[in-house]
């Protein structure tokens, strides 16, 4: 074999592979959306009857997630952002870009009543549970699973007591 052939071979190859890895990364963009929405759709099922009775008011917003490989407008992350509004104070659901190995984290502000802890839900690719760690400084809590009753104590948190 010559050289050439072997060239335009071993181009080919490359080719096929980076075109294998653009498909992969849209498909997983597909799945990041659709575990978003479906986060979502969770929640707004958990708190219907909240809703429903006027207590919880919930609020989509277009979002284009961004990272330092996708900084502007021409990010493919678009999804929408959630805001929950509740006793004068909202919590924010923001989706980040999706991450190494199709990670999807979503930020969550608005649950601590002093500012200084941060929230975050992670899903891992093929997982559908959706797991919420808390970070005060630089102490982080181990991850708890994102339940109906947990994000209801969660909430509870802001309501004053009378």
């Amino acid at each position: 074999m010559d050289e050439i052939q072997r060239l335009g071979e071993l181009l080919i190859a490359n080719q096929r592979h980076e075109e294998q890895k653009h498909e992969q990364f849209h498909a997983d963009i597909a799945r990041w959306g659709a575990s978003i929405l479906a986060l979502y759709g969770q929640i707004e099922q958990w708190l219907k009857p909240l809703v429903d009775a006027g207590h919880i008011r919930l609020e989509f917003e277009p979002h284009l997630a961004q990272s330092k490989g996708y900084p502007d407008e021409h990010s493919p992350f678009h999804t929408q952002r959630l805001t929950l509004s509740l006793v004068g104070r909202q919590v924010v659901f923001v989706p980040e870009a999706m991450g190494s190995r199709a990670i999807v984290s979503v930020d969550v502000s608005g649950l601590s009543l002093h500012g200084q802890e941060q929230f975050t839900l992670t899903q891992t690719l093929g997982a559908n549970d959706w797991m919420l760690k808390k970070r005060t400084g630089v102490k982080e809590s181990e991850p708890q699973l994102l339940t109906a009753d947990y994000l209801a104590r969660q909430l509870q948190s802001l309501v004053p007591q009378v």
